[in-house]
């Protein structure tokens, strides 16, 4: 049995797969300081780009997620049964890391903490400004198939956030600030029999920085001095700009309108997605909207406040975590930088288009040479 467990949950847009990638590069430099990062055989599978425990967990939580169904999470069971059990064959420390655990109500933290069964049990949470996440959780709202404009997100989430502190750590659906009001997260998962709750602030920039904290909370400062790397699948990962969004929002819609599969619309914006990673000019970052800066400063400084009387430890800054509106520009982009983005959209599947059409009109010479 490990005599120590370490789990990483990274909240959206906080660093998570670039620490991840890191782990995973340099499992045997881990190894050799006596931590283990377990990498599920088959962590390739699917889109995911780099190895994290999610997926396995799933099975064992299940539903918990709201996004996860009963026959995932039973397909995912053998899965979660293969970490506890490399869990259990470890006489060290073991590290896990799993993004989405940041969003379990407390019965289903305390189920998974006891299902590992390890002692001491220390979790380290990265975390970044709320004013810098909530732009980056919308993109990735829109990335997943919806048209929800910022206001009309903000609006949901404020709905839930509200409706006070029970309903977000009760209610399935209010998971976003589960994982995003930090003093509850400290407090859930310290319940839950958690050992410890470290939280380390993400600077943004540079990441050599969150890997030096990161690695400091894991309590192998040692790590600190290897060298970074980026994930081959980083610009699929990539943020959106503002334009950027607003064309794979307005895309949604109209595909929505004709009705087409999800596979055909996934593929769709994934084409887009990349497309837009490789302009030079893209058009102003995506920030929250002038008329919801305050309130979301509001939220940031409650966060923040409530975060020292948790218990938990903090690395970094925290001002890291303050959302400061002033520096916020136009939320709005111009015509001209949703038009640059509409046509590099436009580009991208003309250019697919042409590309099929002239591999079938080769094809259909060849067979035409073949014919008596």
């Amino acid at each position: 049995m490990a005599s120590k467990l370490i789990l990483h949950i990274g909240l959206q847009k906080s660093g998570t797969t670039f620490l991840q990638h890191m782990l995973q590069h340099n499992a045997e430099a881990l190894a050799d300081a006596g931590v283990r990062y377990p990498v599920p055989a088959d962590w390739d599978r699917g889109r995911r780009t780099v190895a994290n425990h999610e997926w396995s967990s799933y099975g064992l939580l299940g539903t918990e997620y709201p996004w996860v169904s009963e026959r995932r999470a039973a397909e995912e069971a053998p899965a979660w049964e293969s970490v506890r059990e490399q869990v259990r064959e470890s006489p060290g420390t073991v590290l896990l890391s799993a993004e989405a655990m940041s969003v379990v109500r407390g019965p289903a933290a305390r189920r998974l903490l006891e299902s590992l069964g390890v002692a001491d049990t220390e979790i380290v949470v990265t975390a970044r400004s709320l004013g810098r996440a909530l732009p980056s959780l919308w993109q990735q709202h829109i990335r997943n198939g919806r048209s929800t404009t910022f206001g009309g997100y903000l609006t949901g989430l404020a709905a839930h956030r509200d409706k006070g502190p029970d309903h977000v750590e009760n209610e399935l659906d209010a998971h976003i600030w589960r994982a995003f009001t930090l003093s509850g997260l400290a407090r859930r998962w310290t319940d839950a029999g958690a050992s410890r709750v470290t939280v380390v602030t993400s600077p943004g920039r540079p990441p050599e920085l969150l890997w030096r904290r990161f690695a400091e909370a894991a309590g192998v400062p040692g790590l600190a001095e290897i060298p970074t790397v980026q994930s081959e699948g980083a610009r699929a990962h990539g943020g959106l700009t503002a334009p950027e969004t607003l064309v794979i929002a307005g895309l949604n819609d109209a595909m929505r309108e004709g009705s087409w599969s999800r596979r055909s619309a996934d593929r769709v914006r994934q084409l887009a997605t990349e497309r837009f990673q490789t302009r030079e000019r893209r058009g102003a970052k995506v920030v929250v909207p002038p008329e919801w800066r305050e309130r979301v400063a509001g939220w940031s400084r409650e966060d923040v406040a409530a975060l020292p009387g948790t218990g938990a430890a903090v690395i970094g800054d925290l001002g890291d975590l303050a959302y400061d509106p002033g520096r916020d520009g136009a939320s709005a982009p111009t015509p001209e930088e949703a038009a640059a983005a509409g046509a590099e959209a436009a580009l991208a599947f003309a250019e697919l288009h042409l590309r099929g059409g002239s591999s079938l009109r080769r094809g259909a010479r060849k067979i035409r040479r073949r014919l008596p």
